[in-house]
C-alpha cells in the first residue's frame, strides 16, 4: 500500500512537471491598451521554449514560436485607427488570456524629470497644476489612455516590470499623471478624433544619461569614452569580451606570480586593479540605469513618437548636451524599431539658478545645447520655447497648459500634418553689420510683438574684445535691427543671454523668440588691442621681460596713465606673448573692479601698496590658447601681491589643492618676495594668466594651466621661453 502512494504521488509530480507554463504577455500589454496605428504592432512575451503562441485582435490571428530562452514575438499587420473596445486574445498550449477593451490610434511617451512628472494634481502645494483639481474633475475622456511606469533602475536591461496598467483618463486617474502630457493629449484627441495613449517614463531630479539606450552612444565621438564604459558592462558586447579577456590574462598572470612568491617566499604581488570599466553602475544616476528598468521592458512596442521635458539636472553640460540628446533620440529609435520617430521637446524655462547669478551662463548654453538639437534632426525634433511661462522663482511652474499645448501645436502641425498651423517659435535665418549695428532677419514671424508694447529687452551687442554692452532693439516686420553707440564696430551679439531673461519678442501667435547669440571667430590681438582701446581706457603698458625693482620700488611702465584713469568699475587685464616658434598666444580677463585707486591694479609691488587676495566679480575670459575657457562666470579671484606664499588655502576655495601652488595659495611674509601677479577660474579651477617672480631675470609666465606639479606656473622660469611678453590694463564703466 505505501508503495502504490509513493507512485501514485511520483505520477503527479510526472504530470505537474509535464504541465506547460502560463503564456504571459509582456507588462505593457494589458486591459485598455492603446496599439499605435499604421505601423505594424508587435505583441510578445514569455511562454515555454518552443510553445507556439497565437495573437488575434481586428480579424488577424499571428502565430509565434518561443525561442530557447521562452521569448516569443508576434507582429500585427498596420491597422487604422479604432474607437471601439475589442479583445485581443493571447493563446498557448495551456492558457489563453484576453486582453479587454483595447483601442488603435497614437501612442506617445512621455519622459524627462520633475517637470515632466508634475502632476495635474496631488498633496504637494508647490508641485501640482494650477487650478489642477478643478481640470480634472471635468477629465472625463475615454478615448485617452494612460500608464505609468514606476522608478526603477538597474544595472542591466530586465525585461519584467512591477504590476503595471493602462487606465482611461477619469478624475481619478489623472490626477498623479503628468499635466504636460494630459494637456498635450487632450489637444491630439480633440483634433484628431482618435485614441492617444501615453506612457509615462519619467522620474524627478534625473539627468538624461540613464534614459539613454546603450545603442544611442554608439557613433557620437564626444560620448566615444561613455559608451566604451556602458557596453563594457553589458555582457555579450565586444567591448565587455575585450575587457574582460584581458582580466583574465592580468589575473592569470598575477596568480602564476603569486604562487612562485608563496613557494619561494618572496614578497607577495598585489593583485591587479580591478578596472573600472567592467564595475556594474550603482545608482540611478549612470548612464543607462533607468532605460534598463523602466525602459526596456516596453521596447519595441510600437509608437508615434515622444515628449521631453528635461536638462535641469544637466545644466553644467554646455554644448555637450546636445550630443547626449542625440544620443537619446538616436538610441530610442533604434529600440523601438522607429527610424521616423517624432521627439518633441519643451526648451528649459528661466529660472534663479545658483543664487540667482545674473551672468551665471550654464542655463543659456542648455537653451543653446536644445536649439542645436532641434535643427539638426528636421521635421521629425522640433522644441517648444517657453520662457514666457516659466517662473523665476520656481523651478517647477504651476502652469503646464501651454507647454502641454505647444509641443501638441508641433505634433499636429509637423507630424498631423495640418500645415497652417503657427507651431513653430521665431529662430534667426540671417544676420550682417551694417552702419555698426546688426541686421537680423527671422524666420517663422512676419509681424514681431513686444510684450505689452514695450521695446525689446535682452539685447547684448559686442566688439573684438568680447565686452558686452546692453542694445536697443528697432523692429520692422521679421528684422531686428540692434546697436548700441558704445559699440562702434560690433561683431558679437546675444539676446536674453542671462537666466534670469523672460521673453520680451513674440510672433503673431503669440510663440516667443528663444536665446540665441553670434560670435565671431577669436580676433587676434592686434585687433583685440585696437577694439580695447576704443571701448575702455588704457592705463598701464609694460614689458613683462622687464624686472620689476627689486627693491619694491616703483615700476617702470612703457604706458603709465594711472593719474588720468578717472572712475572706472570694471578692470580689463590682457597678456600677449610671442614664444620661440613665433606664435602669438594671448589671453585677457575682465572683471569688476576690485579697487578704485588706478594705482594698485599694475604690477603689484611695495611701492604701490597693492596686495589682493580676493575673489573678483563677473569674471569675463578670451583667449587664443587651447583648453583656456572662454566665456562669462559669476567670479573668478586674484592673487596680486609681492610678497612670498605657500601651497596653504588663503580663501579656502572649493577644489583648492593645499600640496600644490594653484589658484588659493597664502601670502607668507610681510615683505618684499618671489611675488605673484595670478588671475584665476576657480569655478573651473583653471588659472587665466600668471607671472611670477617679477624680481627675476627669468620669471615665471603662462596662460591656462601649468602642465607640471603647480597649475599656477610657481617656480617654472618660463618667460625664457618667450622673447616678448607684454601686459595691458585697461578700465571702462559698464
Amino acid at each position: 500500500m505505501r508503495l502504490s502512494v509513493l507512485g501514485g504521488v511520483a505520477v503527479l509530480l510526472v504530470m505537474a512537471s509535464a504541465a506547460p507554463a502560463q503564456v504571459t504577455p509582456a507588462p505593457i500589454f494589458t486591459d485598455n491598451l492603446v496599439l499605435q496605428r499604421d505601423r505594424k504592432v508587435p505583441v510578445w512575451g514569455k511562454a515555454d521554449p518552443g510553445e507556439k503562441v497565437t495573437v488575434k485582435f481586428a480579424g488577424q490571428t499571428v502565430d509565434a514560436v518561443a525561442g530557447a530562452d521562452g521569448a516569443w514575438m508576434a507582429e500585427l499587420e498596420p491597422m487604422p485607427a479604432s474607437s471601439e473596445n475589442r479583445v485581443m486574445t493571447i493563446s498557448g498550449a495551456g492558457n489563453a488570456l484576453e486582453l479587454k477593451n483595447v483601442l488603435v490610434g497614437e501612442v506617445w511617451l512621455c519622459g524627462g524629470q520633475s517637470n515632466m512628472e508634475f502632476p495635474l494634481w496631488g498633496k504637494g502645494v508647490r508641485f501640482r497644476q494650477a487650478g489642477g483639481d478643478k481640470i480634472a474633475a471635468t477629465a472625463d475622456y475615454p478615448l485617452i489612455r494612460i500608464i505609468r511606469v514606476p522608478r526603477l533602475w538597474s544595472p542591466v536591461p530586465v525585461v519584467d516590470l512591477e504590476d503595471i496598467a493602462w487606465q482611461p483618463v477619469n478624475p481619478e486617474t489623472v490626477q498623479p499623471f503628468s499635466a504636460v502630457a494630459f494637456f498635450f493629449a487632450r489637444e491630439i484627441q480633440e483634433k484628431l478624433q482618435i485614441p492617444v495613449g501615453l506612457i509615462g517614463v519619467y522620474w524627478s531630479g534625473s539627468n538624461i544619461e540613464p534614459f539613454i539606450p546603450p545603442e544611442g552612444f554608439a557613433g557620437i565621438p564626444a560620448l566615444a569614452e561613455m559608451a566604451t564604459e556602458v557596453n563594457a558592462k553589458l555582457p555579450g558586447t565586444a567591448e565587455y569580451r575585450r575587457f574582460s579577456e584581458q582580466t583574465i590574462r592580468d589575473y592569470d598572470k598575477w596568480l602564476t606570480a603569486f604562487k612562485a612568491a608563496a613557494e619561494s617566499g618572496a614578497v607577495l604581488p598585489p593583485p591587479p586593479a580591478f578596472p573600472r570599466q567592467l564595475v556594474p553602475y550603482d545608482a540611478h544616476r549612470r548612464p543607462t540605469a533607468k532605460y534598463n528598468r523602466m525602459i526596456f521592458p516596453l521596447v519595441p512596442y510600437a509608437v508615434r513618437g515622444a515628449i521631453w521635458y528635461q536638462g535641469c539636472a544637466n545644466r553644467g553640460d554646455g554644448a555637450l548636451y546636445t550630443d547626449k540628446m542625440q544620443a537619446l533620440y538616436n538610441g530610442w529609435k533604434k529600440v523601438f524599431r522607429n527610424p521616423d520617430l517624432q521627439f518633441f521637446f519643451a526648451q528649459l524655462a528661466p529660472y534663479g539658478y545658483g543664487g540667482w547669478q545674473k551672468h551665471d551662463d550654464k542655463l543659456p548654453q542648455i537653451w543653446e545645447a536644445q536649439q542645436r538639437f532641434a535643427e539638426a534632426n528636421g521635421d521629425a525634433v522640433g522644441m517648444a520655447v517657453i520662457n514666457d511661462v516659466g517662473d523665476l522663482k520656481d523651478i517647477h511652474p504651476a502652469d503646464k497648459t501651454q507647454v502641454g499645448h505647444r509641443l501638441a501645436l508641433l505634433a499636429l502641425k509637423r507630424t498631423y500634418g495640418f500645415k497652417d498651423l503657427k507651431a513653430d517659435s521665431p529662430v534667426l535665418a540671417d544676420s550682417k553689420v551694417e552702419n555698426g549695428r546688426f541686421v537680423l532677419t527671422f524666420r517663422n514671424v512676419e509681424n514681431f510683438k513686444t510684450r505689452d508694447g514695450r521695446p525689446a529687452e535682452h539685447f547684448e551687442v559686442a566688439g573684438a574684445d568680447g565686452v558686452y554692452f546692453p542694445a536697443t532693439a528697432e523692429i520692422s516686420g521679421n528684422t531686428v535691427t540692434v546697436g548700441s553707440d558704445r559699440v562702434n564696430e560690433p561683431c558679437n551679439l546675444r539676446f536674453m543671454w542671462d537666466q534670469l531673461a523672460e521673453a520680451t519678442l513674440f510672433n503673431e501667435s503669440g510663440l516667443p523668440l528663444g536665446a540665441f547669440r553670434i560670435e565671431s571667430e577669436i580676433p587676434d590681438a592686434d585687433a583685440l588691442i585696437k577694439a580695447l582701446s576704443k571701448s575702455h581706457r588704457l592705463v598701464y603698458q609694460y614689458n613683462l621681460r622687464n624686472r620689476a625693482p627689486q627693491d619694491g620700488g616703483h615700476v617702470k611702465y612703457d604706458v603709465d596713465r594711472s593719474a588720468e584713469a578717472g572712475n572706472f568699475n570694471r578692470i580689463v587685464y590682457l597678456v600677449v606673448a610671442r614664444d620661440k616658434s613665433g606664435a602669438t598666444k594671448w589671453a585677457m580677463a575682465g572683471m569688476d573692479a576690485f579697487t578704485t585707486d588706478a594705482g594698485k591694479i599694475g604690477i603689484p609691488t611695495l611701492a604701490s601698496g597693492a596686495s589682493f587676495q580676493t575673489k573678483v566679480g563677473n569674471l569675463m575670459v578670451r583667449s587664443n590658447v587651447p583648453g583656456v575657457l572662454n566665456g562669462e562666470f559669476p567670479d573668478g579671484n586674484i592673487e596680486f601681491f609681492p610678497n612670498n606664499y605657500t601651497m596653504r588655502n588663503q580663501l579656502n576655495l572649493p577644489g583648492a589643492n593645499a600640496s600644490a601652488y594653484d589658484f588659493d595659495d597664502k601670502i607668507s611674509n610681510s615683505g618684499v618676495g618671489y611675488g605673484s601677479m595670478q588671475v584665476h577660474n576657480y569655478r573651473n579651477r583653471q588659472t587665466v594668466f600668471a607671472y611670477n617672480n617679477f624680481r627675476a631675470g627669468r620669471p615665471d609666465f603662462g596662460i591656462g594651466n601649468s602642465d607640471g606639479k603647480h597649475p599656477d606656473w610657481t617656480f617654472t622660469r618660463t618667460m625664457a621661453n618667450f622673447p616678448e611678453a607684454k601686459l595691458y590694463v585697461f578700465v571702462g564703466n559698464k
